[in-house]
């Protein structure tokens, strides 16, 4: 059976630049990506929920519903430095994983 690839990019940015965000398919970590570098990961077709998670901090799932051979695109967004404290209590999101 063939798969779906998927790539993730990650923005370039100051929050948390020497640190790696964990990929997450099913709640199951495949993956890592550093500040301003893309990973490639494939996914078995059918319904899965993305996420990426930094410590205790977790984007919001992003939904795909992969068919087999097909290329998808995401990309990863860390919150500005100067709002990480409201991130931190929950009052913006720390990061963000949208679908390109």
């Amino acid at each position: 059976m063939t798969n779906a690839m998927l790539t993730i990019t990650r923005k370039s940015s100051f929050t948390a630049m020497l640190r790696d965000a964990a990929i997450l398919v099913d709640e199951q970590r495949v993956a890592v990506v550093g500040n301003d570098k893309s990973v490639e990961i494939q996914i078995a077709p059918g319904s899965h929920a993305i996420r990426t998670r930094m410590d205790w901090m977790k984007s919001e799932p992003l939904q795909l519903d992969a068919v087999a051979g097909q290329r998808y695109a995401a990309e990863l967004t860390l919150c500005n430095p100067f709002v990480m404290l409201l991130a931190i209590f929950g009052m913006r999101p720390f990061m963000e994983l949208r679908a390109l």
